[in-house]
């Protein structure tokens, strides 16, 4: 079995159900006699837990026999049915994890891939690569690829946020073997790691057996939900550091990244939010912003870089103001393969 946590690598999972007003279980007895003993448990006169493919059964049978707004739901496990009951949900939620359901098969058999873009910085004039940041998406079993959001909306239903993160994690690793002496932005979502040291034990582990160097190995903070611990934050950043890696915040100049925090983080590089880098060379008020974040890292002594970068000006104006990376199609998409280097010409058409 492999190392995770408990939300990684779940017991057997199912869910209790609460039948209100005068409703009970009973009635499924026999449909439950059908199934094993370990498959279905009930747990008193209105309450019974069932895995998971039971419960998914006999959804429509509940909404049309019963009354499915006096029935509710929450994820539990056999051997502990009545943890969760905090969590519980209307019947009708059910359908969210019946549709979501296929992200397991993606996490629990790996199938993810790592799209390549290239980090750039200037150089006599032109650009030189030196990094890429991996982006995972997910392998269908069509042979489709599955964008990032649907992989972080369905894993956020099933509630299977630190095992997609995990299970990309080690992807991005092991497919960052092949560009040691760069760079290697490595995406993760804060919330969904709970103890440093156990949740990015082997993560760290298998950077060390790939033999990548530390120092070349920036994990980046993808906030795609507002961190409320900051101090929690602070840790596992703290950790990397402790490592000897560096770490880098994401979408810099929007919502949950804002810049009172970078003083507090001192991340070693500070992405400009592409809403701000995508047409700045024409507007003031994105000006402002890319200026005021220059200030905060010339204070912390972070590295500023732009993303969403898609014309030349925007990259020379950026480049000028003295932002010292920069990513986006202007320079190059995410690819499957890693660039050595850049085309001769720059697509500007964007």
């Amino acid at each position: 079995m492999k190392n995770g946590c408990d939300i990684c690598m779940p017991g057997q999972q199912g869910y209790t159900f609460i039948f209100e007003n005068g409703q009970s279980p009973a009635i499924l007895n026999p449909y439950f006699a059908e199934h094993k003993n370990h498959q279905w448990q009930q747990l008193d006169d209105h309450m019974a837990w069932m895995e998971e493919t039971i419960a998914f059964d006999l959804l429509d049978y509940l909404e049309v026999h019963y009354n499915p707004n006096e029935i509710f739901v929450y994820r539990a496990t056999k051997d502990a049915p009545l943890e969760n009951t905090a969590a519980r949900q209307p019947l009708r939620s059910l359908h969210d994890h019946k549709e979501a359901a296929w992200i397991d098969d993606i996490i629990d058999q790996e199938q993810i891939q790592s799209h390549y873009q290239p980090i750039v910085q200037p150089k006599s004039g032109s650009y030189t690569i030196v990094g890429h940041e991996l982006l995972s998406r997910g392998k269908g079993a069509d042979g489709s690829t599955i964008a990032p959001f649907f992989l972080l909306e369905a894993a956020r239903v099933r509630n299977r946020l630190f095992a997609l993160d995990r299970v990309c994690r080690m992807a991005s690793v092991k497919n960052a073997a092949t560009i040691k002496d760069k760079l290697i932005f490595i995406n993760f979502i804060p919330t969904a790691i709970y103890v440093p040291e156990h949740c990015l034990s082997t993560t760290i582990r298998l950077i060390n057996e790939k033999g990548i160097a530390p120092e070349n190995v920036v994990f980046e903070v993808v906030e795609s939900d507002e961190v409320q611990d900051i101090e929690h934050l602070k840790a596992i950043l703290n950790y990397y550091r402790k490592h000897g890696f560096k770490y880098a915040l994401d979408d810099v100049g929007t919502g949950a990244n804002d810049l009172k925090k970078l003083s507090y983080l001192e991340p070693d590089i500070v992405k400009l939010a592409r809403e701000y880098s995508d047409g700045v060379s024409r507007d003031h008020e994105k000006q402002k912003v890319a200026a005021a974040l220059l200030q905060v890292t010339a204070h912390t002594g972070s590295q500023p870089l732009a993303e969403g970068i898609e014309r030349k000006e925007d990259a020379d104006y950026l480049a000028e103001m003295g932002y010292e990376l920069f990513q986006g199609y202007y320079f190059a998409k995410p690819q499957a393969q890693p660039l050595d280097a850049l085309p001769r010409t720059f697509n500007t058409n964007h």
